[in-house]
């Protein structure tokens, strides 16, 4: 086998000791050591030198080791054998096992070897010579009496200081002798300079064994020997191990740190396989802010069957839904095997502050200011974890049942949350309390680290309480449904989408209904991926009460991993990554001060109101109030829900009440009645709130009846109404309707180039020329380069001209009014995990995020254990959240940072991991 050698110069006394003993003689050429003071410049000369080895060599010997990375990028059309080491001296030392251990021992060692003495290179400065070794003319020149004549006294003393700033690094000078030219000579050497310097001495025995197995005819590849790199492939640097290896191919996959690996759990685990049911017919739900949506779907033919629209009842969610399932075929029903919910629940429920007392155990660092919480009630517990995630302090049993009974008796807690301070990394503490609470009260409890894995520990603690607030909501409503469902003979499990436009099973929406936070807009998403088959696009889903705006992205719903903004919370929950404008088919239209406002409330068009009452007579009253001086009072109505009050009433309110249990009325009539005319006295803010009465007016529905576009309801009066209102305006139909439907366009085109460029959010006045087409002195002609896709019953009519507007077309899918409860039905479970591995002060690699591990000697060993583990714990979520898939993907990357000196530190290894699959564990 001939081998041609590329050597630093520091090897070579070693080499010609060890060549002649060598079976076949390579083929030497040296290069200049201290080239890895310049790393740049010893990748250059190194890739020269190899690109110049000629024809017929089987393999080239790379005499170096990481050398500052020098060595990074280089690549051959032979076969590379390097010492995988992190530089010579571990070489000198027999391998990076010896150098590691003298290193922890004294790590400000300067190292001599005959190889270092005889080139006369510092191992660790560069290419010039130790002051001891400098030439006559540079010994003159820290001559103190030379460089006091030159620069004076103060001056002379800064420059010899500069010269011997390099000393100050060091504690010792080693000898490694590995046998080869003067030992005598270079310990002497190294001895002089430990005296010289007051440091300490030590001879090392070195080892030669790595520099020779380099050159036997089969090197042994190990992690901390021999690497060998395949032609054409190039080295690259790991900054885990510190070490080098080669790329998987011409390209590197992994560079950067990130690679992506797949277990089907097909060794190793003798669980018995989860049955799994087959899903043959599906009702889809989506109860959103106007309507609820329902839709039959056959799974074996990818089809509905069936679909239905009511007005969602937000004073009890399940009336709306049973209003629309109630519309569907009887006997297709008594066939459904599963039920998919998306609901507005719990968001509405964070927005109003309508959740239930939540107590709150807090395991901080040291002691905390409960301020800082701003919440109540809270307190302090035992139980103490470092950043590490080691335990320094149990908890106290004891102390957590009085504490918890106190919050119960006194505050009326009705669930309990816990965050610890390092529970991300070992939850161990969070656990252990959380276990006490139930067994004690019998109550629901939440763990910070349950559903966020970020590391503050307060965040994780609003998190848990959030969750919590809502856990007894979601609960209600899902015994509700169960029901309610089974009244029609639907007796089948129920599932409720995620945020992310996933969907998990109900037990496991009870216990983190925090998840379920726009689940509605998610649905959307879902719906519009399943009815395009797109895997780019942006997603407009026109509402009664809002337009969601939202992309899919390689063919799965956007999210936001930090967690969606709910009024002022952050839920730090995975979800849709949803830009809400507040612009619906029932958007308020108010003329008021000279001016038209669109939005952003709803109220119920007045074409609805007028199919379900007679207004005649109120139509007349209107237009006598057109003829008085009161033109302020807004031409609007307010009618009874079947919601009734559920907290004490004002007398106005039980007045207001009375007058609507008749029927709706104007509010002109109604403030006649009971504030003296002066409408803006009246108050009905808090029975609007509630539900208990809604506001009817005009919408944009209502001109859309008018223009003849649209035909739900009869439309007799509503050009009267129309009238009426433009009597007090004095203005033309056609003006009115022109500057009507030109707002919504308008408004509608913001929101969207607010979506396609958030980095400009907050300033709509900077996409102003774009909606014009520029200016007199510049042209402007957009054009929207992605797929637009409209959902909801008014998106035709709403979303057209807009999007024609920024230079797109719309796609309008078949069934996208319904296209969130087609996408709830069609959804799947999609969980996912994360863990990471971090370096211990001791040299050794911690798994964080899960329990039940030791440190881990390697880096390897400890990543073999923690995708096990991590593959493992994502299916049981899996089969928590109603799946039985078994493929769990893990993408992997390192996180590093670069020292002072160049060098790549090695921070963390961060393993997420995925799963999806149908639910059929349910």
């Amino acid at each position: 086998m001939k081998t041609y050698c590329i050597a630093c110069g520091v090897f070579r006394k070693d080499l010609e000791q060890i060549i002649p003993s060598l079976p076949e003689k390579p083929e030497l050429v040296y290069l200049e050591g201290g080239l890895h003071a310049e790393p740049d410049l010893l990748r250059k000369e190194l890739q020269k030198a190899i690109d110049l080895v000629p024809d017929g060599y089987d393999r080239v010997v790379l005499m170096y080791g990481v050398c500052g990375k020098g060595i990074v990028g280089l690549h051959s059309r032979h076969t590379l054998i390097i010492p995988r080491v992190h530089d010579c001296i571990s070489l000198f030392l027999g391998g990076t096992r010896e150098y590691k251990k003298q290193f922890s021992h004294k790590p400000g060692t300067y190292y001599i070897s005959a190889g270092w003495y005889e080139e006369q290179v510092q191992p660790r400065g560069g290419k010039k010579k130790n002051p001891a070794e400098m030439p006559a003319e540079y010994a003159d020149t820290l001559d103190k009496d030379v460089l006091r004549d030159r620069f004076g006294a103060d001056n002379s003393e800064a420059v010899i200081d500069f010269f011997d700033a390099w000393k100050k690094n060091y504690s010792r000078a080693v000898f490694i002798d590995t046998g080869s030219g003067d030992k005598q000579k270079y310990a002497d050497y190294a001895q002089s300079m430990a005296e010289e310097n007051n440091w300490e001495y030590t001879r090392l025995e070195g080892s030669q064994n790595l520099i020779l197995q380099c050159f036997m005819p089969h090197p042994e590849q190990g992690a901390d020997d021999v690497l060998i790199v395949p032609p054409g492939r190039e080295i690259i640097f790991e900054p885990a191990s510190g070490l080098i290896n080669f790329a998987s191919g011409i390209k590197d996959e992994q560079k950067g740190g990130k690679r992506s690996l797949v277990f089907t759990n097909q060794s190793g685990n003798h669980r018995e396989p989860e049955k799994k049911r087959q899903t043959t017919l599906g009702l889809g739900i989506d109860a959103g802010g106007t309507y609820t949506d329902a839709v039959l779907f056959d799974f074996s033919q990818q089809k509905v069957l069936s679909r239905s629209k009511a007005l969602t009842t937000k004073w009890k969610y399940s009336d709306g839904i049973m209003n629309a399932v109630r519309q569907l075929p009887a006997d297709t029903l008594e066939m459904v095997d599963l039920v998919s919910l998306s609901t507005t629940l719990v968001t509405n429920a964070i927005v109003e502050s309508n959740t239930y007392p939540v107590g709150l155990f807090l395991m901080p660092l040291g002691n905390t200011d409960l301020e800082k919480m701003s919440h109540s009630p809270s307190v302090v517990i035992k139980g103490r974890t470092t950043i590490e995630g080691l335990v320094s302090q149990e908890i106290d049993v004891e102390e957590i049942k009085i504490q918890a009974q106190k919050m119960i008796q006194k505050q009326g807690v009705r669930a309990f949350a816990v965050s610890g301070y390092g529970a991300s990394i070992n939850p161990a503490l969070e656990l252990q309390v959380k276990a006490v609470l139930r067994e004690s009260t019998g109550l629901n409890v939440c763990c910070g680290h349950e559903l966020s894995g970020t590391l503050n520990f307060y965040v994780r603690a609003h998190t848990a309480v959030l969750n919590t607030g809502v856990i007894p909501i979601m609960e209600e409503f899902l015994d509700e449904m169960k029901i309610a469902l089974e009244e029609v003979s639907v007796k089948a499990p129920c599932l409720v989408v995620k945020g992310d436009g996933s969907v998990m099973t109900g037990a496991y929406a009870s216990e983190f209904p925090l998840q379920t936070a726009l689940s509605g807009p998610a649905a959307s998403m879902a719906g519009a991926r399943f009815l395009t088959g797109l895997d780019e696009a942006l997603v407009i889903d026109v509402g009664g009460t809002t337009s969601d705006i939202g992309f899919l992205e390689g063919g799965e719903v956007s999210v936001c991993e930090d967690g969606a903004s709910i009024g002022s919370w952050r839920t730090h929950v995975k979800a849709v990554n949803m830009l809400t404008t507040g612009l619906g088919g029932d958007s308020a239209l108010v003329f008021d001060r000279q001016l038209w406002s669109i939005g952003p409330g709803r109220i119920t068009p007045f074409s609805w109101l007028n199919s379900k009452y007679d207004l005649k007579e109120s139509l007349e009253k209107a237009a006598e109030l057109s003829r008085t001086d009161e033109s302020s009072i807004p031409l609007q109505w307010l009618f009874k829900t079947e919601k009734e009050a559920d907290f004490p009433l004002t007398r106005q309110e039980e007045a207001l009440l009375n007058i609507l249990r008749k029927g709706p009325a104007l509010i002109s009539r109604i403030s006649g009645e009971l504030c003296h005319g002066v409408w803006k006295l009246l108050k009905s803010e808090r029975l609007e709130k509630s539900y208990c009465i809604q506001r009817a007016g005009l919408t944009p529905t209502d001109l859309y009846h008018l223009q003849g576009r649209l035909s739900l309801w009869p439309g007799d009066e509503i050009a009267q109404y129309f009238h009426l209102i433009l009597t007090l305006q004095k203005e033309s139909s056609e003006t009115v309707m022109t500057t009507l439907m030109q707002d919504i366009k308008h408004q509608l085109g913001l929101a969207l180039l607010e979506k396609i460029f958030p980095e400009a959010a907050g300033s709509p006045e900077i996409f102003r020329p774009i909606l014009e087409k520029g200016n007199s002195r510049l042209s402007l002609t957009p054009t929207l380069t992605a797929s637009v896709v409209g959902l909801g019953a008014p998106a035709a009519l709403v979303l057209s001209e807009a999007v024609e507007m920024l230079g797109g077309t719309l796609i309008l899918p078949e069934h996208g009014d319904v296209a969130n409860a087609l996408g709830a039905i069609t959804s799947k479970v999609q969980v996912s995990s994360t863990a990471q591995i971090i370096p211990t002060s001791e040299g050794l690699f911690r798994i964080i995020g899960m329990e039940g591990f030791e440190d881990f000697e390697t880096l390897d060993t400890a990543e073999e254990a923690c995708l096990h583990g991590l593959s493992e714990q994502t299916r049981g979520i899996g089969r928590k959240a109603g799946t039985g898939e078994q493929r769990v993907t893990i993408h992997i990357e390192d996180k590093t940072a670069e020292s002072a000196g160049g060098d790549i530190l090695f921070l963390e290894r961060l393993f997420r991991s995925f799963l999806k699959g149908a639910p059929d564990l349910i």
